[in-house]
């Protein structure tokens, strides 16, 4: 059976979103081990939530409202020189341009503004989940709690400052 250091290795490679045979030659085991771990460790789930995380989708939206910021500027800038040139038609193009990106922009920011409000965890909460980590951590490595108390303090005051 192939040994812990493999698997571990196998399952960061695999959240990376690396393909299973790919791993299995990086790790030096069999695909067929590789595809073991997956279906035995329920990787694939794991794997589908991080690419799917809240996080990811709401850098993706500011990824697509800074791109289309872009090409905004692009067109105020030719606008001005249609205008310049008094190019009538070329300006009425660049006006419609313009209001269908003005357009894009408000209903991405909504979006991201709704998945923001629907992702946000409740200080209550994440200090309910902390808990239950530090406690198992506890029952885990009693040492490795110890030697993480002030990390524990440092963390609940500084999420507490946020909220």
């Amino acid at each position: 059976m192939a040994k812990d250091t493999e698997r571990k290795l196998a399952r960061q490679l695999y959240m990376k979103g690396k393909m299973q045979k790919e791993i299995a030659l990086t790790v030096g085991v069999q695909e067929k081990t590789v595809s073991g771990w997956v279906n035995k460790y329920n990787w694939k789930s794991e794997r589908e939530a991080r690419f799917s995380s809240s996080k990811k989708q709401i850098r993706n939206i500011k990824n697509i409202i800074s791109t289309m910021a872009e090409e905004r500027l692009q067109i105020h800038n030719d606008l001005q020189k249609a205008k310049a040139n008094n190019n009538k038609n070329e300006v009425e193009r660049l006006q419609k341009e313009a209001a269908i990106i003005d357009d894009g922009v408000s209903k991405w920011n909504k979006t991201l503004e709704n998945l923001d409000k629907e992702n946000r965890i409740s200080l209550a909460t994440r200090i309910d989940v902390l808990e239950d980590i530090f406690k198992d951590l506890q029952e885990y490595d009693a040492k490795l709690f110890l030697k993480t108390l002030d990390f524990q303090e440092h963390y609940l005051a500084q999420i507490a400052s946020k909220y």
